[in-house]
């Protein structure tokens, strides 16, 4: 996996850290890698490429946005998880052509079998490839086990609707124009760009923010929230939504694949390039208690989906199928 930064949400790498700690008894324990730098350059990517092509293992499991790590990985059975493909659509045309070519095409060559997060993300993989449908398997993320069910909702005396992330995906333009006007407080998870600050004080809007935050304060974030607005356009699995149904949030996320597989029946799903419709699940859930309270029961049950015991099983078994086959 890649090299974690010491603050950061990072879902790839704590899903598998978990998935490690509930492996199944009955079969090998795998060997975790951490990636010795950053991928912050060229000379980073190739030490990390280096370090990989060293690894005396049977099995190579790649993990995290290190995909170019899987190249000319031939001689052993290669195995890469794949979260989402939206950044190849990112920048210039010779620079989704190079993003495409060194962190896909490339890698994909010496894959035996690629794990997509959710069936979205294995729909992309074979609409921007050729690789074999049958050898991608669709393995859900898991959080982390520190994510517990908060004792009681927040006695906010504004309601306030907590947003995470600031790419373009995820939407703060029209989670902002969806609470113009209301009486509400919008925390932000992310630095605002000098633009996102101008836009928000131009909606007058009642807003906050913070960033880098460690993995509890990020949890306390969400106890502290009346809800969460993910009603993002593009996802490879929506993490957040699984985060908040398990604290005890409701969430109101986007109508679109993967985040209504993801949020089951335990979210409001609504278009998310409507700011009205946005707006009316907001006001649903901060003027009815007994709608909001039904939403939070059925997101609970549903994050319970999502199981450390249940995710690593499969990866164990996709191994030991690998080893089958070989042999």
């Amino acid at each position: 996996m890649r090299k974690p930064r010491s603050l950061g949400n990072f879902s790839i790498e704590t899903s598998y850290r978990t998935m490690h700690n509930a492996w199944p008894a009955q079969h090998p324990t795998p060997t975790i890698h951490v990636a010795s730098r950053f991928t912050a350059g060229l000379l980073d990517r190739l030490t990390i490429w280096k370090e990989v092509r060293s690894l005396n293992h049977g099995i190579i499991h790649i993990t995290g946005d290190i995909h170019f790590t899987a190249i000319r990985l031939k001689r052993r059975l290669t195995v890469l998880t794949i979260h989402d493909l939206g950044l190849l659509d990112e920048g210039g045309a010779t620079k989704r052509w190079l993003k495409k070519k060194f962190w896909l095409d490339l890698p994909l060559e010496s894959c035996d079998r690629l794990v997509a997060v959710s069936k979205r993300t294995k729909e992309d993989i074979l609409r921007r490839t050729s690789y074999p449908a049958e050898r991608i398997v669709v393995i859900p993320s898991v959080i982390s086990p520190t994510y517990q069910r908060r004792a009681k909702c927040p006695e906010n005396s504004t309601p306030q609707m907590l947003h995470i992330g600031l790419a373009e995906n995820k939407n703060l333009d029209r989670h902002a124009a969806a609470l113009a006007g209301l009486d509400i407080h919008l925390r932000i998870i992310g630095e605002p760009s000098d633009q996102q600050h101008a836009m928000l004080r131009s909606l007058d809007m009642d807003y906050s923010f913070a960033s880098k935050l460690s993995e509890s304060e990020l949890q306390n974030e969400y106890a502290s929230s009346d809800a969460l607005l993910f009603c993002s356009t593009l996802e490879g699995f929506g993490m957040p939504i699984i985060e908040a149904q398990t604290i005890g949030l409701p969430v109101i996320t986007s109508a679109l694949a993967p985040m209504d597989d993801t949020a089951g029946d335990g979210a409001w799903l609504v278009d998310p390039t409507d700011p009205d419709a946005i707006r009316e699940a907001v006001l649903t859930i901060v003027n009815k208690p007994d709608e909001r309270d039904q939403l939070i029961e059925k997101g609970h049950l549903n994050a319970e989906r999502f199981s450390a015991a249940a995710a690593a099983r499969r990866h164990a078994e996709l191994y030991a199928d690998l080893k089958k086959n070989r042999s």
